[in-house]
């Protein structure tokens, strides 16, 4: 069973269930995905579009395994910036080789960072080389990801 998407005011049960449907294979097309919601092709391309057009639906993609595609080490790596323009920061890491995700956090750390190398010499010189080499960047906790899985269905 696939987790249900936030009940959000603008979204009804219909629209709710169309973004249900695509999180869970972002590759249907658009006459299954009208007979999975029970509604008609038409109503489903209407709506399909004002998700795009209303920014609900952002894209889609390919799920990869990091490790078949040589980025076998992961880590979440926690900073620490000096305050002030975190928009620019937040670029400028994203910015850097290996970055795969960013979130600004509230608490003992400033953002939160996945980053992905081939193996532990590339991980630590992303943290200690370039990370830590942009300016506004006080420190870094670093923790090495052993396992990871992902629900059925997952947005992220």
């Amino acid at each position: 069973m696939s987790p249900k998407v936030q009940n959000l005011d603008h979204l009804d049960a219909v629209d709710q269930t169309i973004v249900d449907v695509l999180v869970k294979d972002g590759r249907v097309s658009i006459p299954v995905l009208a007979e999975q919601v029970g509604i008609s092709r038409a109503t489903a391309y209407s709506r399909f579009d004002r998700l795009v057009d209303q920014g609900i639906i952002t894209g889609f993609g390919a799920r990869v395994d990091p490790g078949r595609v040589g980025l076998a080490v992961g880590a979440m790596v926690m900073l620490t910036v000096e305050q002030g323009d975190w928009p620019e920061l937040r670029e400028r890491v994203l910015a850097t080789a290996g970055v795969q995700w960013i979130g600004l956090a509230a608490g003992t750390v400033d953002f939160i960072v996945l980053v992905r190398a081939g193996d532990l010499p590339e991980l630590r010189d992303a943290v200690l080389k370039e990370l830590l080499s942009i300016p506004g960047i006080r420190s870094a906790q670093t923790s090495v990801l052993l396992d990871e899985a992902r629900p059925a269905g997952a947005i992220l």
